[in-house]
């Protein structure tokens, strides 16, 4: 009996091993189609959004060189200009093949579709005011057999990018056309030049060239001690102590050359600071704020202490509060740098409020507290020693009558 149980045992241990096996069989094919599936709309998507980099860099390289898909008589300006289209085809399909995109084939070749110009005035030729534009359509392979029965073999995505023109090139001079100088223009940490930067040392600033007019020489100066660069984007620049730079890039090519600068103001972080008026008194003490910092702040906040509130602004560069209750209290000014906070903080000391004591001699007991809390005093009445009982007239006080005391004081009067 007992080797026929474990006969049994062992049959339906069997059975129930195989049953496993037999459905992970049937699901395993489910779970990796719809891995597949997950990877391959994710490359898809990932591609998208590399495309729409793609579209922004070519737009940006149209507009900033627009002349470069313009025919001119002249040999020497003409061979630049199919040099320029030569590198805009070079960015395009090296940022295509790394993201397994297939672009258009013409010729045989995988090519960058050229950009597109509107012609605001009408003169045919793209120039400031006109926008270029670039859209750019990728093909991407489907691995999943289910998914490919569905879309087919490959999905197309497309996108598309506009960018101002940012100068033209050319220009008419009798009947011939020559070339331009460039237009230098350059950006500081996103800000285009004019405008001027201010930070703290060591205060951080990216450089990138805006120069429209195809140049092909740069001269960086940071006029702060250290050596000129040369390329179109130096490498990111740091300045190191305080001072007012006025940082030029000259942009050249064959034609001439021009000049842009900004100014970037670097403080010393030891130099937020901030006065009060008054520094002590009593409550209730209104109490400004004035900010002695060095330029360069975008923001200012103030924090008033514990219990106080803050307040913040681009030009708080002053705050007024008041303090209705004696304490100490720590104030803080924030001033925000591009490069990052920097703050100083300083205590106040605020006294108790102070009333004056007014004149208890000839009121009735009855009477006094009410004469007490009407001159402010929040403290209490109470009998002197040996003070009579009942509503008895007021002789003697223990504070002084017309002296300032603090309003929380406590007073003792007897007959």
């Amino acid at each position: 009996m007992h080797r026929l149980a474990t006969r049994l045992r062992t049959h339906l241990h069997s059975r129930t091993r195989g049953q496993s096996l037999v459905e992970f069989a049937l699901v395993l094919p489910i779970i990796m189609m719809l891995t597949l599936t997950a990877l391959d709309f994710g490359r898809v998507y990932l591609g998208y959004i590399n495309l729409q980099n793609m579209a922004r860099i070519a737009a940006n390289f149209a507009a900033n060189n627009p002349d470069a898909w313009t025919v001119s008589a002249d040999p020497a300006i003409q061979a630049n200009r199919l040099q320029a289209q030569a590198k805009y085809q070079k960015e395009i399909l090296a940022d295509a093949a790394a993201t397994n995109c297939n672009l258009p084939v013409v010729a045989g070749v995988q090519t960058a579709p050229p950009p597109t110009f509107t012609d605001a005035n009408g003169d045919g030729k793209p120039e400031i005011g006109d926008i270029a534009t670039v859209g750019v359509t990728c093909t991407f392979g489907i691995i999943t057999p289910v998914i490919s029965n569905i879309v087919g073999g490959s999905v197309q995505v497309s996108a598309a990018s506009k960018f101002p023109v940012k100068s033209g090139m050319t220009a008419a001079m009798g009947a011939a056309v020559i070339g331009t100088a460039p237009n230098a223009a350059f950006t500081g940490n996103a800000v285009a030049a004019p405008s001027s930067l201010g930070g703290t040392t060591s205060f951080t600033v990216v450089f990138r060239d805006t120069s429209g007019g195809n140049p092909t020489g740069w001269e960086w100066n940071f006029h702060d001690g250290t050596p000129l660069e040369h390329a179109q984007d130096p490498p990111n620049h740091v300045f190191d102590h305080p001072g007012t730079f006025v940082v030029t890039m000259k942009a050249a090519n064959i034609w001439g050359e021009s000049t842009t600068s900004m100014g970037v103001t670097v403080v010393d972080p030891s130099t937020v600071d901030f006065t009060m008026n008054p520094s002590t008194g009593n409550a209730p003490l209104p109490v400004t704020f004035t900010s002695i910092s060095s330029g360069g702040g975008t923001n200012y906040a103030w924090t008033f202490g514990a219990g106080q509130g803050s307040a913040s602004g681009a030009s708080m560069t002053s705050a007024n509060h008041t303090y209705n209750a004696a304490g100490t209290y720590s104030v803080t000014l924030t001033v925000t740098f591009p490069s990052g906070p920097v703050q100083a903080t300083k205590s106040i000391t605020v006294a108790a409020a102070q009333c004056l004591v007014p004149k208890l001699s000839g009121v009735k007991w009855n009477n006094a507290q009410a004469a007490w809390s009407a001159a402010g005093f929040g403290g209490l009445v109470s009998r002197l020693p040996g003070a009579p009982n009942g509503n008895f007239t007021i002789t003697s006080q223990s504070l002084t009558f017309n002296t300032t005391q603090p309003c929380t004081s406590n007073v003792a009067v007897s007959g």
